[in-house]
């Protein structure tokens, strides 16, 4: 129906042909497409252009801030770095002075035990001889006594107290010369 409407207002000429090149129409056309952009640029394009400077302005900002924040990253994970191996020389330092104090130490107390041990020995050895040469003394006076008893019982006299340390003295010579 719409198309046998459509083909009566062609035939009865009330309506041009579509491919009909008409002037007054093209112009009018015309100048409602360049009216209709002078509108969209004035109160379009300007801000869309705006709009767009504006945006591309915060992506240059944004990727300048993101570098600066990329070195700053970097500056500090380096810094980081430095101080992790400042501290890995630095407890390797103190492990090195603390072997260095504990062998010092055990030195030392080596030192210190082998001088006590000598100083040990020593005495032991000086309370040996003393005990040593005490026994021998006393073996002596128990032999001069028990020999001048002997002495006196055999010669018939009693010896008087200088002849008996004379004869002591001789005899602790003579052992310990002997011995």
């Amino acid at each position: 129906m719409l198309n046998q409407s459509l083909a009566g207002l062609i035939a009865s000429g009330a309506a041009s042909p579509p491919l009909e090149l008409r002037v007054d129409t093209l112009i009018f056309s015309l100048l409602i497409f360049v009216g209709l952009l002078a509108v969209l640029f004035k109160f379009a394009w300007t801000p869309i252009v705006e709009g767009l400077d504006a945006r591309e302005k915060r992506m240059v900002d944004d990727i300048e801030a993101a570098r600066i924040a990329k070195e700053q990253a970097e500056a500090q994970l380096a810094a980081y770095q430095e101080k992790m191996a400042g501290a890995d020389g630095e407890a390797s330092a103190l492990i090195a002075e603390a072997k260095s104090t504990a062998n010092d130490a055990k030195e030392k107390i080596m030192a210190e035990a082998a001088a006590e041990a000598q100083k040990t020995r020593e005495r032991a050895l000086a309370e040996i001889e003393a005990a040593k040469t005490a026994a021998v003394r006393d073996l002596a006076e128990s032999s001069v006594d028990s020999a001048v008893s002997l002495a006196g019982s055999i010669v018939g006299r009693s010896l008087d107290k200088s002849d008996h340390s004379a004869l002591i003295e001789k005899s602790l010579k003579q052992f310990t010369t002997g011995a």
